[in-house]
């Protein structure tokens, strides 16, 4: 249980700044359906519904590099080895701008193919406004990879704070853009849901510029790592644990686009898409908490496991993750409170009566599940500090199955899509318990087997 102990305070101390920077981008993305709300039209926030769910899901399925890079850099870092460092994140870079550039052809080439795979019909009034937001954030897939990489590597060096500093002021311009190129000002002339996505691109590029320059003047990497070409060997390690990576990011995705095609399906007039998207902007901003506490255990793990002797070892890592759990299922709890509190809130996204009706419900299944959302992301983050991502794959492949069976059997309505998420979580969580109490590395049974046999 915490007890305001030196353990307590390292969290709090790193879960601060990282919940902060995580929290920025959600909050802006709030603010982008906020403007896109103020058109009226329940078209335009389906469009930008169905058009972000699927350049994200995209963009997580394509860039693993940042979930092997960060237990990496941690592990160097906690060892001393500055040139490990480097030379693991200037790999990371190179496969990831690689990466980055296979993803932006992809979306531009197969623009509409992927909105109809979240139930967008070809022609329609919201594949028409959905197209050209995947087309504008496309251009950026490669400076948005490479800041995440940026992000893991800070992360890996325990510094969360610098991250913080970027993401703020990046995603201010974005801030500042959503008005004037949603509505129009000057002699800029309005371009609605497609201006929204102008302003996301510029907050990459700022975003790409700050990570880059930071990272030079700290000596994360240097001019030497960037420009050097990984040896075949060094790829071969990023390729074979970003392949579980990315099975794990494809079954998650599946579930995600599946739960949108489902949503847009439901009627013809965008409400109930609208209702998902604002629902589902409201459950993110309380979830980015629980999101920054599983970062932390992805990374404090392996800087415990590699720590100075006196410093670490397997039984401070233990009494850390175990800690961990405990504060996501505090945390999860108190971000149920939040989100219930929250439910008038609705009325400030969108003026449309029966779309804050509709949405009511999702939120309200949302808050009960942030308990269970806690302990579901801190044992996935305890799982990725282990580097068991090969694990953490066949779990969310379970996972994904048992929620597309839950879809078809409740996801008729918007509610009952959402209360199929219980389904998803719960498999998630059995996996990632029986990682932690059972047979991983921290497991109790394993761990008094190698004291008795050293």
């Amino acid at each position: 249980m915490p007890a305001n102990d030196a353990l307590d305070k390292q969290i709090l101390k790193l879960f601060v700044p990282a919940m902060l920077n995580f929290l920025i981008i959600p909050f802006v993305g709030a603010i982008d359906v906020f403007w896109v709300g103020r058109m009226g039209s329940a078209v335009a926030l389906a469009a930008q519904g169905a058009a972000n769910q699927v350049f994200q899901s995209a963009f997580w399925i394509i860039s693993f590099v940042p979930s092997i890079i960060a237990p990496v850099v941690a592990k160097a870092a906690a060892s001393g080895d500055t040139e490990e460092v480097q030379r693991a994140t200037g790999e990371a870079i190179f496969v990831a701008s690689l990466v980055g550039v296979f993803g932006m052809v992809l979306l531009t080439v197969f623009q509409s193919a992927s909105l109809k795979i979240v139930g967008v019909v070809p022609g329609s009034a919201t594949a028409a406004a959905a197209a050209p937001y995947i087309g504008w954030r496309a251009l950026t897939f490669v400076p948005a990879i490479v800041s995440t990489v940026g992000f893991a590597a800070f992360r890996g060096t325990l510094d969360v704070t610098t991250p913080m500093k970027i993401t703020l002021v990046s995603q201010m311009v974005n801030l500042l853009l959503d008005p004037i190129l949603i509505f129009g000002a000057g002699f800029v002339k309005a371009m609605g849901v497609a201006g929204a996505a102008i302003a996301t691109s510029a907050s990459e590029i700022t975003s790409f510029t700050l990570y880059m320059s930071a990272m030079l003047r700290r000596g994360i990497i240097t001019l030497g790592s960037l420009i050097r070409v990984p040896s075949w060997g060094n790829i071969g390690k990023l390729m074979v644990g970003g392949a579980a990576v990315q099975m794990r990011s494809i079954a998650q995705n599946v579930t995600f686009l599946a739960v949108m095609r489902a949503i847009l399906t439901m009627d013809a007039t965008g409400t109930a898409a609208a209702a998902h998207t604002l629902s589902s902007q409201m459950f993110q901003l309380c979830l980015i908490a629980v999101l920054a506490l599983s970062t932390l255990a992805s990374i404090l793990i392996p800087q415990k496991l590699n720590a100075a002797k006196g410093e670490g070892g397997v039984e401070q890592a233990k009494i850390c993750a175990d800690r961990l759990l405990v504060w996501g299922f505090l945390l999860g709890t108190f971000l149920a409170c939040v989100q219930l509190t929250a439910l008038p809130a609705l009325k400030f996204f969108t003026p449309l009566e029966n779309v804050q009706a509709m949405a009511r419900g999702p939120v309200l299944i949302g808050a009960m599940q942030m308990p269970l959302n806690g302990l579901v992301f801190v044992a996935e983050g305890l799982m990725q500090g282990h580097q068991a991502f090969a694990r953490l794959a066949g779990g969310m492949c379970v996972s994904t199955t048992l929620m597309l069976g839950a879809l078809k059997v409740w996801g008729h309505t918007v509610e009952g899509v959402w209360g199929c998420f219980f389904v998803f979580n719960v498999s998630r969580l059995a996996f990632g318990l029986r990682h932690h109490f059972f047979d991983g590395p921290l497991a109790p049974a394993r761990m008094r087997a190698e004291k008795s046999n050293p």
